[in-house]
């Protein structure tokens, strides 16, 4: 069960009819809310590369394991330093990663938004987190032991090597994550940046909707551009027409956005 909870849920826009809900202690005088896995759970669980690998009776047996806990804005899942003993996988709602420097200075290392799993490399190695994960919009996540996990693959050593194929995703996306700081202008990753993350969302960001793109400094902070810098960027791509950079950020002409990503 994650820890660090400190809020009062706020009950998600919808919940499965039929679920059975729970309230349970998570972290010193808090209170968390967890539900059973619905049948939509459990598909978006079966979509998963690192689940998928386990084989449908083997997956089965590890979700009948398995509750939904239901996290509001604000808290934390994990902090830096907590001993890595889950994975995750989140069905929905929004968190963002974030490394925090000796001298308190914040960068955003990733947002999570879309269904999928999290932390996997770290749980399985059993070492700390490096990162805390906060929650930026209510969500709802499955925590899998590491313990149940590896005791699958132990028991089944043929699905290891697509277990570990799942896994050079995140190699891929931090070898690109590098490019784009040594060989991208910061217009060029601002743009790209407003164009995945409303990919990613959908057509859900208009700015009047309740979905909209991060706070500006998350994004700089995400992208690794100083605030400055950002905010200069920022006053050239509205110039240009591609997007409105009032309180809220909105792409105006994705056809333009999409030409200065490169």
């Amino acid at each position: 069960m994650p820890t660090g909870t400190s809020s009062v849920f706020r009950t998600p826009r919808c919940w499965p009819n039929g679920a059975v809900y729970q309230v349970v202690k998570s972290g010193k005088d808090s209170l968390m809310v967890s539900r059973t896995l619905s049948k939509a759970d459990q598909d978006i669980m079966s979509n998963v590369p690192l689940l998928a690998a386990l084989g449908v009776h083997r997956l089965k047996g590890l979700m009948e394991t398995c509750r939904v806990d239901c996290h509001a804005r604000g808290e934390h899942l994990f902090r830096a330093g907590d001993v890595a003993e889950h994975f995750y996988i989140l069905l929905s709602g929004h968190l963002r990663l974030v490394k925090t420097s000796s001298q308190g200075d914040e960068t955003v290392m990733h947002f999570l938004n879309q269904a999928g799993s999290f932390a996997e490399a770290v749980s399985f190695a059993g070492r700390s987190y490096p990162v805390e994960c906060q929650v930026v919009e209510n969500c709802e996540i499955v925590a899998i032991p590491r313990t149940a996990y590896l005791g699958i693959l132990k028991s089944a050593p043929d699905v290891v090597g697509d277990v570990l194929a799942s896994l050079l995703r995140w190699e891929r996306f931090f070898l690109e994550e590098i490019y784009k700081l040594r060989h991208t202008s910061p217009i060029q990753r601002i743009a790209a940046f407003l164009i995945d993350f409303e990919d990613r969302n959908g057509a859900m960001i208009d700015g009047t909707n309740g979905k909209s793109f991060p706070g500006k400094r998350q994004i700089a902070s995400r992208i690794g551009i100083t605030p400055e810098t950002f905010s200069r960027s920022l006053r050239k791509l509205e110039a240009s027409g591609a997007i409105a950079a009032g309180p809220k950020l909105q792409i105006l002409d994705r056809a333009a956005l999409v030409e200065l990503a490169g």
